[in-house]
């Protein structure tokens, strides 16, 4: 029985002692962390890697961080420190993917400096035919010491950093479709051609347009309302490159028609229907082909205000005034003719003598009341 209870006792003694350290090492402070700034990258953009101090009680005046990276997506540019540690205090290598930097603590002093913040970026650059996909580097500290040289409980635990590698942008700022809505292009779309013409008709208010860019690339449109008809119009395109660092601009010169005036295209003078009347040109042409509307000498006749074919009181001898008519008609086209004489038309010469005959009654009536008191 004593010899179990002594082995008993014995193996709880050598489960404690196995369990302090493990309990020490777990408390044990956190001196650095690490972050890559950006977390994702491009062919040729650059990366950085910081390494974080934190403030404890006893200060690391001395260390070691080892990187591990993938040279054939990344290549290594330089160290930049910053905050307490001095210019010349850290001295860095690398090697065949691996990166070794040690830091040793200006020593004229008497005393470390205590770190905190970023203390140290490592500055990559993504590969430029560096495959899309996620890249690891791995980071650790080790030999951390204090001003003494003696060694400080640190926790030591590698840090492994994933940096996604995207697709690398395009600087190109091109059009390739540009289709309107209404009317052609002239010239013909080409990417090459900034400066474009575009008819359309009257009854166009807005233009849309379809668009396409190389690259990746946006577009944007300034308008799409037309000012009035028979005006011009200009329409900006600017197509903006997928890293947004060009741009470039094509023009559009929308020329609207104009709407179409009513009667626009007849001539001046009005029938007395209030239809469209010959021209002075047609009205003279007319008048002397038909010898002045007169017959011809010797006729003894006169013929009737107006145009018309064959009237009568013509004689045998106005054919040829029948043959000067019809050239006439023929070049006034298919239009209708009015014919205006050198005499005063019907109802005009009518409408004289019945204002005669009114004035000659009322005189009667003012006369024959005077002639009776006078008798």
């Amino acid at each position: 029985m004593e010899k179990k209870l002594c082995l008993a006792a014995a193996f709880t003694c050598f489960f404690l002692m196995r369990l302090l350290p493990a309990s020490a090492a777990a408390a044990s402070p956190t001196y650095f962390s690490y972050s890559l700034d950006p977390v994702s990258a491009s062919g040729e953009e650059l990366v950085r890697l910081n390494v974080t101090a934190y403030k404890t009680e006893e200060t690391a005046a001395g260390f070691r961080l080892k990187i591990h990276y993938d040279e054939d997506k990344l290549d290594f540019i330089s160290t930049e420190t910053s905050g307490a540690v001095k210019s010349g205090t850290m001295q860095t290598s690398a090697d065949s993917g691996l990166i070794s930097s040690v830091y040793v603590c200006n020593t004229e002093n008497g005393s470390a400096p205590r770190l905190s913040g970023t203390i140290a970026s490592f500055l990559f650059q993504v590969a430029a035919d560096a495959p899309t996909g996620n890249t690891a580097l791995t980071v650790s500290a080790d030999q951390i010491c204090d001003y003494d040289g003696d060694s400080l409980e640190a926790d030591n635990t590698e840090a492994k950093l994933n940096l996604k590698i995207q697709r690398s942008l395009s600087s190109e700022a091109r059009l390739t479709e540009l289709i309107p809505s209404a009317g052609s292009l002239e010239p013909e779309f080409a990417p090459s051609v900034r400066n474009y013409i575009l008819k359309v008709g009257s009854d166009v208010g807005s233009v849309d347009f379809q668009t396409g860019a190389a690259g990746g690339g946006s577009v944007r449109v300034s308008r799409k309302t037309l000012n009035g008809a028979g005006k011009e119009t200009q329409i900006a395109v600017t197509v903006t490159s997928e890293d947004r660092t060009q741009n470039a601009q094509y023009l559009i010169t929308v020329e609207r028609a104009a709407k179409d005036a009513a009667g626009s295209s007849i001539t001046e003078g009005k029938a007395a229907g209030g239809g469209p009347g010959p021209s002075r040109e047609t009205e003279s042409a007319a008048r002397e082909a038909s010898g002045g509307n007169r017959s011809g000498p010797g006729s003894g006749s006169k013929s009737s205000p107006g145009f018309a074919a064959g009237g009568a009181g013509e004689s045998a001898s106005g054919s040829g005034g029948d043959t000067r008519q019809s050239e006439a008609l023929q070049a006034a086209g298919d239009r209708t003719l009015i014919l205006v004489g050198d005499r005063m038309p019907t109802f005009l010469t009518g409408m004289l003598l019945a204002v005669l005959c009114a004035l000659v009654g009322i005189l009667l009536s003012l006369w024959l009341p005077i002639r009776r008191k006078q008798d």
